[in-house]
């Protein structure tokens, strides 16, 4: 069984596995993108573009930084490890890297296996 995909969104602690990790990723680029289309011509019409869009947008990169320091987590790295992701060039590969690195089988430094006590293999 994976970890839910909404579960400790802003939690910096524990660990997450690719599956909750990827589903994760496609809900905010959905999200961001829904957010981008309706909202940005809203905010762009009331003058306050700025505020507007970084208190819509900040829950999203504040819950992405903590999700992927989960990720890192899962593969015996530090959580700090997702601030890789903001070096320009580097953090797409990086990006992309934590979606394919297999994480540690059962429990870590960091905590139990996400995947649980099963032994079963997650994606």
């Amino acid at each position: 069984m994976s970890k839910p995909v909404f579960e400790d969104l802003f939690s910096f602690e524990g660990r997450r596995n690719r599956k909750s990790y990827i589903y994760f990723s496609l809900a905010m680029i959905a999200l961001s993108m829904v957010l981008g289309f309706v909202l940005v011509p809203i905010a762009v019409g009331t003058g306050g573009v700025g505020m507007v869009l970084f208190v819509l947008f900040l829950p999203i990169l504040v819950s992405s930084w903590a999700v992927g320091a989960q990720r890192c987590r899962d593969f015996g790295w530090s959580g700090w490890a997702i601030l890789i992701a903001m070096i320009p060039y580097v953090g797409v590969l990086f990006a992309l890297a934590i979606l394919f690195i297999p994480g540690n089988q059962g429990a870590n430094r960091y905590g139990a296996d996400p995947v649980g006590p099963s032994g079963a293999v997650a994606i």
